[in-house]
């Protein structure tokens, strides 16, 4: 396919508007109106060099029309394995290359309506794809607008990818949920995430709603400590470690005996994480000090005894050091 070779330059009158660029006939001051569609000319060279000037002029071009996208659209369909070629005689395949510099330019370009697409590529056989798909996301998910994010089809993709066989896909929709508002994205981890069919869909959502650390997802989350996989139910507890809610600490103290040694050592690190934020005159607070001390003495498993003694550690209430300076003796 050709280059893309900057068209010459007319109309460069003040009254018409000209600064220097092309004019299409479509400007107001014409009698028209700018051009609804992105111009594939242009798309097409995105895809066709590497030259960072070249480039550079037609992602200027496309923001000073307010046609990102635009343009984000059609390099969208550039990014499957087996995207067709719609201009010019041939109607072959793009390349590799081609797809990894329509993903660089939609870092610069894309916004919600790009975001299932790049995380589809997370999960691409070709390394250079995922690489180029995890930089464009996470420049993405820097300049993602809240409230755009919330009434576009990029929130469903985000979290319909937590059950993605692609581990790095999974991950990087789970940090994007988890830097958004709260307000956002809530609902749609506790009413799509959390009750998914694949065990890992709710452990990455259980993961995000304890990075939000926003109560009101603490009933769904008890919940989650009876779930089927053990990983949900570690991770479940996990979060609730990070949530500021006492009412989580006795469904954490019966997770003690899950007959998983990671769930166990989770729900122990969490209620650790509870009995740090306690005050030392709260009626409990002794009563967790002995329980932890029970566990290091009882636990069968090393991960959880470590974990006990870790959160006895983190506790520095006279009665805490006390307690564990008993079981150093021993």
């Amino acid at each position: 396919m050709s280059q893309y070779r900057p068209h010459s330059t007319t109309g460069h009158e003040p009254a018409l508007g000209g600064d220097g660029e092309r004019l299409s006939g479509h400007e107001p001051l014409l009698g028209g109106a700018r051009r609804a569609e992105a111009d594939l000319t242009r798309v097409y060279a995105l895809v066709d060099t590497d030259d960072a000037f070249q480039r550079r002029q037609i992602i200027d071009f496309a923001r000073r029309l307010g046609q990102t996208g635009l343009y984000a659209r059609e390099l969208v369909q550039i990014i499957p394995p087996h995207a067709r070629q719609k201009v010019g005689n041939w109607r072959g395949s793009f390349t590799l290359t081609q797809r990894r510099r329509a993903i660089d330019a939609l870092g610069e370009l894309g916004g919600v309506e790009s975001l299932g697409a790049l995380l589809a590529a997370m999960a691409d056989s070709t390394y250079d794809i995922r690489a180029a798909a995890e930089r464009a996301l996470k420049a993405i998910s820097a300049r993602l607008d809240p409230l755009e994010l919330k009434r576009s089809k990029g929130l469903k993709a985000l979290v319909g990818t937590l059950g993605s066989p692609s581990l790095a896909a999974r991950k990087m929709a789970a940090r994007i949920l988890a830097a958004s508002p709260a307000d956002v994205v809530l609902g749609p981890l506790l009413a799509d995430g959390l009750i998914s069919d694949e065990w890992a869909a709710r452990r990455e959502s259980a993961w995000a709603l304890g990075q939000l650390g926003d109560p009101r997802a603490t009933s769904r989350l008890i919940a989650a400590l009876d779930d089927q996989h053990a990983a949900v139910r570690a991770m479940a507890a996990w979060a609730l470690g990070r949530l500021d809610a006492p009412v989580a600490v006795p469904y954490l103290i019966k997770q003690f005996t899950d007959r998983d040694e990671t769930a166990r050592a989770a729900a122990v690190e969490a209620l650790g994480t509870h009995l740090a934020r306690m005050s030392s005159l709260d009626s409990q607070f002794v009563k967790l000090i002995n329980l932890l001390v029970v566990v290091v003495e009882k636990d069968r498993e090393a991960a959880v005894r470590h974990a006990a003694l870790d959160a006895l550690a983190a506790t520095h209430a006279p009665e805490a050091r006390a307690a564990l300076a008993e079981l150093l003796k021993k």
